[in-house]
């Protein structure tokens, strides 16, 4: 359950934050939408896009497997990119070979969203991957 830390007792004050800040973040999610109504969505969604065979397929290739990241910010950097549009960098990004994307969607620290996820998915064709701070199977 998302109440227990793994931490070791010397991890980073900065980790410990972000955890405490998950756990509080899924309890209001859970809150706005129970489990339940997440499973019905499920239903909805179309099949994922194949990840490691994206990256198989370009190592095959003879080309660079790259997972390019799409990120506004970050706790250390501060915001990274001002004029952050993840269609524009999604896009991008394909174009330039990348086999998948990895979109940052942890709101408090990195200014992502769960919308920057699904942009930069419906915006391309290749595997786009969730990249937060899970530590709860409702985040699934």
């Amino acid at each position: 359950m998302a109440e227990k830390s793994a931490l070791k007792a010397d991890a980073p004050t900065i980790l410990r934050k972000i955890l405490e800040r998950k756990v509080a973040e899924v309890a209001e999610r859970r809150q706005q939408a129970p489990v339940e109504a997440l499973r019905d969505k499920i239903v909805d969604q179309s099949a994922p896009r194949g990840f490691a065979e994206a990256l198989q397929t370009k190592i095959e290739q003879g080309l660079a497997a790259v997972i390019a990241e799409i990120k506004k910010a970050s706790p250390s950097k501060g915001v990274i990119r001002e004029n952050f549009d993840p269609v524009e960098i999604a896009r991008s990004y394909e174009k330039g070979g990348a086999a998948c994307l990895s979109v940052l969607t942890d709101v408090d620290f990195f200014q992502g969203a769960d919308s920057y996820l699904q942009q930069a998915r419906n915006a391309t064709s290749i595997p786009v991957l969730r990249k937060d701070f899970i530590i709860d199977a409702y985040q699934l």
